[in-house]
């Protein structure tokens, strides 16, 4: 995860001499990357352009107030509009102290072509989340090569050699100008960027394969396409036999081989649902039988260790989408698409990106996920290591401090009754086969006093923190 480093007006910037875009890649930049990135991003990546330095000297720096001006905004927009650059690939941002003081290095990136920007899983599922089904068609039927049938032509192509006069020994050989310039060419080449490579541990790809041969589907490109089949299952919560059963969907049935993006097309359709009722999440789960944390488990309550078997059981859209119902809202299109880049990540398992949507629409009482705070909170818990539920509710108890009368939070509002949802204790009656208690609650009055103690411990000093 990149660091934090210290940023102010004064702080100097370089920006090294970046080849200029071709008209073909100015067009993908402003119809497939725009939409993703915003206005801003593209302003500051046009900005950037403006301030590069042919010298490529160190010395020879700007300042961020300069490009403040340039951009008439304040340096915390410009920072949210730098990090989308370099989510998206557009730039690389180097930290640096001498005796001239900060300074920044910001590498410009170009834009991929187009048929590479849709054969990548997470730029293709991003924009498709971002402009919708029928634009998504439109953008890429734009950008789709129109060949002309060539097979009555003859190629009448004149040949180098036919043209031009070349020693021969020197192409064999080449001259040592040429060896040297290949030499420093290859040395500037910057190092291939790979996409983040989602952990699959948990996806049984034998069963996937043993389903799709039965169906007669290519299984070459199922290897060449499991970066998004891991995102989508990841995503959305698919299981091998019903990814299985929406690749078939879509390959052809004469040569077993299927279009990434109807795949993609297929699931938003199917699974991108505007809400998930609480009855309906409650039937759909199943029960998680698991030996991990037990130690951490018998340290939480009733009620937090019924959150954390629903936050393992539960895909993160799905998580989302009952959470936000609970609370008389919907999801975003923004709050879809931090979902999908969290996960694109692979720095945070599922389970515990279902605690980081929790604790900051439940406890922090956010109407809406906020992409700073989202990034920060899970930046944070990557860092400490929390790769469990149990584990992100035990890290949050650490970080409480001992209070005489912690019954109300600073703004004077009454702290939580309640680490439970409706929706998650519906869940936890399903998996018992227990009616819950007449009075309709499933834990005691004392036992929900001492949880709203906990809580508020919790939350005066994260609001401290923060």
């Amino acid at each position: 995860m990149p660091n934090d480093e210290p940023l102010t007006p004064k702080t100097g910037l370089v920006v090294p001499q970046a080849p200029a875009l071709s008209a073909a890649q100015q067009a993908v930049l402003a119809e497939l990357y725009l939409p993703l990135m915003g206005p801003l991003a593209y302003s500051l990546y046009a900005a950037l352009r403006s301030l590069q330095s042919s010298e490529n000297e160190l010395s020879n720096r700007r300042s961020h107030a300069e490009l403040l001006g340039i951009l008439n905004v304040d340096l915390p927009t410009v920072l949210a509009a730098r990090r989308k650059l370099e989510a998206t690939g557009l730039l690389r941002s180097y930290y640096q102290q001498d005796e001239l003081g900060a300074m920044y290095i910001y590498q410009l990136q170009a834009p991929l072509l187009a048929l590479q920007f849709f054969a990548d899983d997470l730029l293709s599922v991003l924009l498709l989340d971002t402009v919708g089904e029928l634009r998504y068609q439109q953008l890429a039927g734009d950008f789709a090569a129109q060949p002309i049938d060539l097979k009555a032509a003859k190629d009448v192509t004149a040949n180098i050699l036919d043209v031009f006069h070349v020693d021969s020994q020197k192409v064999t050989t080449p001259p040592l100008s040429v060896q040297k310039v290949r030499a420093q060419l290859a040395a500037n080449e910057p190092a291939e960027d790979h996409s983040p490579v989602l952990s699959d541990d948990d996806f049984d790809w034998q069963l996937l394969g043993q389903i799709l041969k039965q169906n007669y589907v290519d299984l070459k490109q199922v290897a060449s396409s499991r970066q998004l089949i891991i995102t989508e299952s990841r995503v959305y919560g698919i299981s091998e036999i019903e990814m299985a059963k929406l690749i078939s969907e879509v390959a052809s049935l004469t040569t077993g081989q299927f279009d990434e993006n109807q795949l993609k097309l297929l699931i938003a359709r199917r699974y991108e649902r505007p809400a998930v009722s609480s009855q309906q999440v409650a039937t759909e789960a199943t029960v998680a039988t698991t030996t991990k944390d037990n130690k951490a488990s018998a340290q939480l309550s009733t009620a937090e260790q019924q959150l954390v078997t629903y936050a393992k059981q539960t895909a993160p859209y799905d998580f989302l989408s009952a959470l936000k119902q609970e609370k008389h809202g919907f999801v975003t299109s923004g709050e879809n698409r931090l979902v999908h880049d969290l996960i694109g990540r692979g720095v945070l398992p599922n389970a515990v990106i279902n605690m980081v949507i929790y604790y900051l629409l439940q406890n922090r009482e956010l109407a809406a996920l906020n992409r700073n705070l989202l990034e920060t909170v899970a930046n944070d818990w990557q860092q400490h290591g929390i790769t469990t539920p149990e584990a992100a509710l035990m890290y949050l108890k650490q970080r409480k401090q001992p209070k005489s009368t912690p019954t109300r939070r600073k703004n004077n509002r009454p702290t939580r009754k309640e680490i439970m949802p409706k929706w998650a204790q519906q869940q936890q009656q399903t998996e018992s086969g227990k009616q819950p208690a007449q009075t309709g609650k499933q834990i005691t009055a004392a036992q929900r006093k001492q949880l709203a103690d906990r809580l508020a411990k919790l939350e005066t000093n994260s609001e401290k923190e923060d």
